[in-house]
């Protein structure tokens, strides 16, 4: 018994561990903090901090000062209009810092910190990608990417490696994020009993479509279609991490290991992925979920992947040549 206990543990031990190129966290650290100040700024541009983040009596939705726990910000600093700009200030520093890399750990923590500190003052505002993002920030705060593309790497020095465990852990939570957003769609329009109708409602829906889209009644079949794919392509997201481990373990023997090594789903899984969000970009008006989702697939491609795939452009193009 003791012998299976160590086992699984250093395979468990084995399937986090190692490191690799910085690129990939690199490159998310650019897109999260990118993603999250452009949306900051449209709150900034829209007059919505202190509703949003202020407290009551200067017009504050959340009236956090008069909550029964009165979050620390309120708690330390004065309820007031100022400690909501200055907190909208210290979030806007923290994430660029974290964009250029400079001190881009602290950096991190401290954006995780103000922007949980906005979540309890407004709960109703605090949406499912902003939980995201920030898991994603604490991810990064425990890794030194602002010395790699960023300014960091002439404080500290360069870095060539980086753990492997934060990017895995990554997928982990989006193929879990996908996999519980489909599951959890009631509304009987996403299911076969509703007619997969629900993508046509929604693009009826003033409030979220981009454009009028009157004219798709006669394209109704294709808006099931393409219903009933999104739900398919989200209850499948479980089988990602399981790609993965078995293209780690691919010389161990096992059919059900060969046959996702053969079919490897990510070659239409990510593609559709990439293809759903930016349709939503393109057709709804729901903020920076699209986006985000998309400046995290980085994470789903090893760094040896992406240093493989320009050098196959640089063959293609000529860079080096030019």
């Amino acid at each position: 018994m003791n012998g299976r206990i160590a086992a699984a543990w250093a395979w468990w031990r084995d399937l986090w561990a190692g490191t690799e190129p910085p690129h990939i966290l690199a490159i998310l650290r650019i897109l999260v903090s990118a993603v999250l100040l452009s949306d900051l700024y449209q709150v900034w541009r829209l007059h919505l901090i202190v509703p949003l983040w202020g407290p009551g009596d200067p017009g504050g939705f959340g009236n956090p000062d008069h909550q029964e726990n009165v979050i620390e910000l309120y708690r330390w600093f004065p309820a007031d209009a100022h400690t909501a700009r200055h907190a909208f200030a210290v979030l806007v520093v923290s994430l660029i810092c974290v964009m250029v890399g400079w001190l881009a750990q602290p950096a991190c923590l401290v954006a995780v910190l103000v922007y949980a500190q906005f979540a309890q003052v407004l709960p109703e505002a605090d949406r499912g990608i902003d939980m995201m993002l920030r898991n994603v920030l604490l991810l990064l705060a425990f890794v030194p990417t602002g010395r790699f593309w960023g300014l960091d790497a002439r404080i500290f020095g360069p870095l060539d490696r980086v753990p492997a465990w934060p990017r895995r852990l990554l997928i982990l939570q989006i193929a879990a994020m996908y996999f519980l957003a489909g599951i959890q769609k009631t509304a009987v329009a996403w299911w076969p009993w509703g007619g997969y109708s629900a993508l046509f409602i929604v693009l009826q829906d003033p409030a979220v479509a981009r454009f009028p889209f009157q004219w798709l009644r006669p394209y109704y079949p294709i808006t099931q279609l393409a219903s009933a794919v999104t739900m398919a392509f989200e209850c499948v997201a479980f089988l990602v991490p399981l790609v993965y481990l078995y293209r780690a373990t691919r010389t161990k023997s096992g059919w059900l290991r060969a046959q996702f090594n053969r079919l490897d789903i990510l070659r239409w899984w990510l593609p559709f992925g990439v293809a759903l969000h930016l349709g939503i970009a393109a057709t709804m008006q729901i903020g920076i979920f699209p986006w985000a989702m998309l400046g995290l697939y980085p994470a789903f491609f090893h760094p040896d992947e992406l240093l493989r795939g320009v050098r196959r452009l640089d063959r293609y193009f000529g860079l080096s040549a030019r």
